[in-house]
């Protein structure tokens, strides 16, 4: 009989024998995973490097239709390839393990959104010749427009469901590790914003022919801000063009200014906004020159068209205002002009020659020196306007000028079409702040007007800093703008400023005197107001735009700055999107920090 213990012993070793190849195949199918793995992640990022490579090469490359289809069949490529390196299942599979498994299921739901959109939505785009567009004799090309409109109506459906499929995947930015947070935000953020742009030109695309005037001439009604006296929207609008399209074809058919135009009124032209009328006075209806004062462009837009109809007659079917740093934007597209008087502008001369050398050319204080400054002005944009259909570099080189001015707070548009104003309603063509609630974005304000009558904001600067507590406060959260402006006028200038410049007329002249509006986010309460360090009661304050304003005023003697520091709370039971802040385009950039702890 056979000891049972000796019977265990001659088992356990072919168990143990039986147990080596399953182990080994563990560690061999691991081993392969991880391979695969690695190999994958190395391919994914060598095809994001390459699509990002190529998308720079491509903004460089706009204007060539050859090079333009190369970068994009090879951004289709690398799109593809990044979408094929983390679709696989070990991949998916890897996406539960701890640490990185959040990164690896984000990686892999970007690298599959970004294969339809290049593919789908940038490719057709892409490989529309925009050439065809023209300008060529002087004219944009209106069935080139139409097909373009149709190319973005069949590809805009794409990016609203990608966008929509991705936001139903709900990506957990704030438990990415710290390296892929902000890419991965930034390109979430910027498909939602895509799909929003494409859903609106579609709206748009079927208005885009009657808009340049396809089957009548279309009436715009331009107002010129001159940013040397500034408004909240950019700069007192002394100037009106009228703009027509005809078939393509850009002309200025009409002009008005203060000689032709009823202003000074003893009422406002038109019933003015209650709030409006707290904040910046029954001036905004009383004086055209005021209308850019409210952060509202569509009160504006109603505004001047009661001042035009008043003088000049039909004002026609939209509102688009600008100001002279969007026309240097312009200009880099469309080339110099040459003026009647025998000057030449250029994109790097046009800001001074326009907000200031212009004084110093006509300097009296008299109605002809006036009458003189503003037909300057009115030919001066007239020009440029006219430019734009003969611009050398055809629209492709346009296109970026023109949005880098809208990204600016520069272009602002108010529509009387139904349809143009469903595609445009909410965004920044409306004014810096739309009415909404913070869970998109959480908007603050920072508006500059000038209180002196004259033109010395050529010579201001301003930064301004914001710090919130709202990602880390257990109660009401707080929202504190911190403007510093500056006057950079030095002593020695103010003898030699011409009189439009600086009248002397409400002040001693070179003193300037400054109206810094600031605006809560919506929802939100006044708290406190510093004013160089030392509290300060704001001199006007209410509700507008569904948020809390105040009106703070200060004289500025040349080569000084003042710093202007503004709280507000907002209940701590909102939904708060990404901080932001729109301030004045003005005519140096406004640099902006925002501080908010623990947001990401």
């Amino acid at each position: 009989m056979q000891n049972p213990d000796n019977a265990a012993m001659t088992r356990r070793p072919r168990r143990r024998l039986r147990l080596k190849p399953t182990l080994w195949t563990i560690v061999g199918l691991l081993g392969f995973c991880i391979i695969v793995l690695g190999v994958s992640a190395v391919v994914a990022k060598m095809s994001v490097d390459a699509l990002m490579s190529d998308a720079k090469a491509l903004v460089a490359d706009i204007d060539d239709a050859d090079a333009t289809a190369a970068h994009v069949d090879d951004m289709r490529s690398s799109a593809r390839n990044a979408h094929i390196a983390t679709a696989h299942p070990i991949w998916r599979a890897s996406e539960v393990l701890p640490f990185v498994g959040d990164d690896l299921r984000a990686v892999r739901l970007l690298a599959g959104a970004a294969d339809p959109l290049i593919a789908d939505v940038a490719a057709p785009l892409l490989e529309f010749d925009l050439s065809s567009i023209g300008p060529n004799d002087g004219a944009l090309n209106v069935d080139a427009v139409a097909q373009l409109g149709k190319t973005i109506e069949q590809v805009a459906p794409v990016a609203e469901r990608t966008n929509i499929r991705l936001i139903a995947e709900g990506i957990d930015v704030d438990g990415l590790l710290p390296p892929l947070r902000e890419p991965v935000k930034q390109v979430s953020n910027g498909l939602g914003t895509l799909a929003d742009a494409m859903r609106r030109l579609a709206i748009l695309s079927p208005q885009l022919p009657t808009m340049l005037g396809a089957n009548e001439p279309r009436d715009y009604l331009v107002l010129v801000q001159n940013t040397a006296e500034m408004r909240t929207l950019g700069g007192n609008p002394g100037n009106m063009l009228m703009l027509t399209l005809d078939e393509g074809r850009m002309s200025i058919t009409q002009e008005g200014n203060r000689f032709n135009i009823p202003t000074g009124l003893n009422e406002p032209i038109a019933p003015l906004n209650s709030a409006t009328e707290a904040l910046y006075t029954d001036r905004v209806g009383k004086f055209f020159q005021d209308t850019t004062m409210t952060p509202d462009f569509a009160q504006t837009a109603h505004l001047a068209r009661a001042f035009w109809s008043s003088g000049l007659g039909d004002p026609g079917d939209a509102v688009l205002a600008i100001d002279p740093v969007a026309l240097s934007y312009i200009m880099k597209a469309t080339g110099p002009v040459q003026l009647p008087s025998g000057e030449t502008l250029k994109s790097e001369n046009v800001v001074d020659e326009l907000l200031s050398k212009v004084y110093s050319r006509f300097p009296g204080g008299t109605a002809q020196s006036a009458q003189q400054q503003d037909a300057f002005f009115s030919a001066a944009a007239a020009g440029i306007f006219e430019n734009v259909t003969s611009a050398k570099g055809g629209i492709a080189a346009l296109v970026p000028q023109l949005a880098k001015a809208f990204d600016e707070g520069r272009v602002l548009y108010a529509p009387t079409d139904a349809t143009e104003a469903e595609a445009t309603r909410g965004t920044r063509f409306g004014g810096p702040l739309p009415k909404q609630n913070n869970s998109k974005n959480t908007l603050l304000g920072v508006f500059v007007n000038d209180n002196t009558e004259g033109k010395l904001d050529y010579y201001t600067s301003m930064s301004v800093d914001v710090a919130s507590d709202v990602c880390q406060a257990e109660g009401d959260a707080t929202f504190t703008s911190r403007a510093t402006y500056n006057y950079n006028l030095k002593p020695e200038q103010v003898a030699g400023l011409p009189q439009y410049v600086s009248t002397g007329r409400h002040f001693p002249k070179g003193v300037k005197s400054t109206n810094l509006v600031f605006y809560g986010p919506a929802g939100s309460t006044f708290i406190s107001a510093k004013l160089d360090g030392e509290d300060f009661v704001p001199q006007a304050g209410t509700n507008d735009l569904g948020r809390q304003a105040v009106l703070i005023n200060f004289e500025s003697q040349p080569t000084t700055s003042h710093t202007v520091e503004v709280t507000f709370s907002a209940p701590a039971d909102q939904k708060y999107g990404p901080l932001g802040v729109r301030t004045t385009p003005m005519i140096k950039d406004v640099p902006v920090t925002i501080d908010s702890p623990g947001c990401g």
